[in-house]
């Protein structure tokens, strides 16, 4: 595969995200490797839509970007699939509209599929980019909760799923119609939180990779930078954040138990759990009368992190076992 067109796909749906949305667009037409189209799905905000249309119709950039509107199911995972059946690239690549690529992300991406047969998708690091250095000392365990990963590895090699920050995958992935499961995945929320079932990357990823007996490659040097706003570290968000993550681990081992043993469907969980109370709390503790305010922020966040997860964990399970999981999502 020399120089695959590779077609990104980015969806917002505030007002609020359009200068995060123009950085993103700005790191998007500065890459090395030019051969590639963005596809932009905009939904709820018509005002988003007509003015990202008459910032772009201004750029002689414009025409590797094609904007759509989403108007039917809300919601990211349909804003995704929409998105990719827009998309005429060979392999599909995924970004928030937060987020910032580096100058080399696409062709970093173009080059893991060129060398690695036995993938379908790879994700690397999306990087805490801090709103204010002082928020900062939140704890690593825990970025998936600010939507970046957890703990990075240091090398490349095979994972079990894909971030939705930074993502790629070959066009085979969504085959048959295939796509994100619209029932996941966030319909909104901003500062606010998100009160759904998430982890519509996790379950794609379980899905094509039993499907195709391919991989999932993690690549670090597929880097791209994501806000971290205040409001995302306020004790409430956090809450509401790590509550429904417990609530949707709890949903996927129940369906996917039969097809994926328990321990691989929350292998990764599994192993972070064990960090955290092997390594973080300690440690923690251990710095309590050296970095007072540090220290105590992240106990407290800890304690409340895994307090909301677990019970999130314990109501998904309950519900899981009784009902759909279309009413899950509303329960």
């Amino acid at each position: 595969m020399a120089d695959p067109f590779i077609s990104v796909v980015v969806s917002a749906y505030s007002m609020e995200r359009y200068t995060d949305l123009l950085s993103l667009i700005d790191s998007l037409k500065s890459q090395a490797y030019t051969n590639f189209e963005v596809i932009l799905v905009i939904e709820k905000s018509s005002q988003l839509f007509s003015n990202l249309n008459r910032c772009l119709s201004q750029h002689p950039y414009s025409r590797n970007f094609k904007l759509f509107f989403n108007d039917g199911l809300p919601g990211l995972a349909s804003a995704r699939n929409l998105g990719v059946e827009k998309s005429q690239g060979e392999i599909i690549a995924f970004i928030d509209d937060d987020a910032a690529a580096s100058p080399e992300w696409l062709g970093c991406i173009a080059c893991c599929f060129r060398e690695d047969k036995k993938i379908i998708g790879l994700t690397g690091p999306a990087l805490p980019w801090w709103e204010h250095p002082g928020l900062s000392w939140f704890p690593a365990e825990f970025n998936w909760v600010i939507s970046t990963m957890p703990c990075l590895p240091r090398s490349r090699g095979y994972i079990r799923n894909a971030w939705g920050t930074n993502m790629a995958f070959r066009r085979q992935a969504f085959s048959n119609g295939q796509g994100f499961d619209t029932e996941l995945g966030a319909k909104g929320g901003g500062k606010k939180g998100k009160s759904e079932l998430v982890g519509e990357d996790t379950e794609f990823c379980l899905r094509i990779c039993r499907q195709s007996g391919l991989n999932i490659l993690y690549a670090p040097e597929v880097k791209v930078m994501h806000r971290v706003y205040r409001y995302r570290l306020k004790p409430g968000f956090i809450a509401k954040r790590a509550y429904w993550e417990g609530y949707t681990k709890a949903v996927f081992k129940y369906r996917l138990g039969k097809e994926i043993s328990g321990a691989g469907v929350l292998s990764e969980e599994l192993g972070l759990l064990r960090r955290i109370f092997l390594r973080l709390l300690p440690l923690s503790l251990l710095n309590l009368p050296l970095k007072p305010r540090r220290s105590a922020l992240t106990i407290l966040t800890t304690l409340n992190i895994l307090g909301s997860t677990g019970w999130g964990y314990i109501r998904g399970m309950a519900s899981a076992r009784f009902i759909s999981v279309k009413e899950a999502v509303n329960a």
